[in-house]
């Protein structure tokens, strides 16, 4: 396929070799402990052999859950917040790096959205608002508890850098810890953490700045971003604009645009029946605006299937990259299928079944499963 989107392009001093990435998604193939299984490796060796030019690791906790169940067949989360992680990761990365793609760790906290029982504890958030659709009332921080939460999302910035990851990124997005911080809905604290916008990006920017230190000037430091939470009284786009410009200053190097939370059920994160061209591209409209405030590369996401569609948006300059999920999990060969000149649009029918059950079983298609190969 002779496109802009298999045009080399960086992102900071990173090369990829086109413009697709997969989006973090949560494949729920971890060890119990938290390491990278055969399966997970497999599973990333896969995609960069299909020709994907950045691959995004699952989210790594910066804080391990303690009562974890080790029952086997449950989907286990990645950790980072031991240095013993960092060796696991070497042979993961040499393989995708072999195969011609490049990777990077994704890192959060869920904050206010943790689940109490394998926490051990009430999940921890900057305020005490209720969480939607359930009892649960998470704990407001502490001062200190912010600054050693700062400093476990440097860390494991830092595990990432020298595990040898190409970037990583921070969840800044779908109602996680730092989404929460950024919310006016989930953060009505009245110090210097809340209130204002500047405030309430004051989290970001010092684990941004933090990280920095411990990674130096030129490892790539990315986000995930809500530009809008789809709650009443929640971030949206206006504002989220002026946390990307604060966050971009504080050095973020690239930032993939998104929305939503797990709030009824995380529909505006992962919309169903993708069947037309039109409805492909579903926060394009933040992107575009984005655009226009930043200089650092765009990532969008939201529901593409179409070459032509994603190759027109970059084309208009809407985005630098675009990234999937759910098609990946279907055919992770995918962009080799269109390198090699088979255009039609990706098989994922935007069913949901995966994003329904991922909490239950490690994510998996459910119209076909793709071939287990190296």
């Amino acid at each position: 396929m002779n496109s802009i989107l298999f045009e080399p392009a960086s992102i900071k001093n990173i090369q990829l070799k086109n413009r697709f990435v997969r989006s973090a998604t949560m494949e729920g193939r971890a060890t119990f402990d938290g390491r990278p299984s055969r399966k997970l490796k497999e599973l990333y060796f896969r995609l960069a052999k299909g020709e994907v030019g950045l691959v995004v690791t699952s989210a790594a906790l910066v804080e391990a859950y303690k009562n974890l169940p080790n029952i086997e067949g449950l989907p286990f989360p990645l950790a980072i917040d031991e240095d013993r992680y960092i060796e696991d990761w070497r042979e993961v990365i040499d393989g995708v790096h072999e195969r011609g793609s490049k990777i990077a760790m994704q890192i959060t906290h869920p904050g206010r959205q943790d689940y109490p029982s394998l926490r051990g504890s009430t999940p921890i958030a900057p305020s005490a608002v209720p969480l939607e659709d359930s009892d649960i009332v998470p704990r407001e921080m502490t001062v200190d508890e912010i600054k050693e939460m700062v400093e476990k999302f440097a860390q494991a910035c830092r595990r990432a850098n020298e595990a040898g990851f190409d970037a990583v990124q921070l969840v800044g997005c779908h109602g996680y810890l730092i989404n929460n911080f950024i919310s006016p809905y989930a953060n009505v604290r009245t110090d210097h953490y809340g209130g204002s916008t500047e405030n309430r990006a004051r989290f970001i920017v010092e684990i941004v700045r933090r990280a920095r230190e411990l990674v130096g000037p030129d490892y790539p430091l990315m986000i995930k971003m809500n530009f809008d939470d789809f709650i009443d009284g929640g971030l949206g786009k206006d504002e989220a604009l002026q946390v990307a410009k604060i966050i971009v200053q504080a050095s973020i190097d690239c930032i993939e645009v998104s929305g939503g939370t797990q709030a009824g059920g995380g529909t505006h994160i992962s919309v169903k029946g993708i069947n037309t061209e039109r409805k492909e591209g579903y926060f394009r409209s933040y992107a575009e605006a984005l655009k226009e405030q930043v200089s650092v590369p765009v990532i969008l996401v939201g529901g593409f299937r179409t070459p032509s569609v994603m190759e027109k948006l970059v084309e208009d300059e809407v985005a630098d990259f675009v990234s999937m999920c759910r098609p990946f999990i279907r055919e992770p060969q995918l962009i080799k299928r269109w390198k090699d000149g088979d255009l039609t649009k990706a098989k994922c029918i935007s069913c949901n079944k995966c994003f329904e059950n991922w909490i239950k079983r490690p994510t998996r298609c459910y119209i076909e499963e793709p071939l287990e190969e190296g």
